[in-house]
């Protein structure tokens, strides 16, 4: 599980994935997403499967994402984020992943 965010949150995209037999993504956070994002993560992680051939797998992200950013910045953020972590495990490299927001 990851770690709640720390005071002065950074501006980074934090996504680590588990794969699971049953069809279907589900998304996981330690406090509410802004934007949507979790929308974004869902849709993200079932592209990458399908992309991959493994689109017959499930999985579930946990994410952790900043507060008070512009929505069009995160969002682009998180998809790559979740888009790294599905490689990553897909690969068999430390599902885990973090980008930076940039504005």
């Amino acid at each position: 599980m990851l770690r709640p965010p720390r005071r002065g949150a950074s501006r980074t995209v934090h996504a680590r994935f588990s794969v699971r037999e049953a069809p279907g993504v589900t998304v996981g956070a330690p406090g509410p997403l802004p934007y949507g994002v979790d929308d974004v993560a869902r849709r993200t992680a079932q592209r990458a499967l399908g992309e991959a051939g493994r689109g017959y797998l499930g999985g579930h992200v946990e994410l952790r994402a900043p507060q008070g950013l512009a929505p069009r910045d995160l969002r682009r953020a998180t998809d790559r984020a979740v888009a790294l972590a599905v490689a990553a495990t897909l690969d068999g490299t430390p599902p885990t992943a973090r980008i930076r927001v940039r504005t």
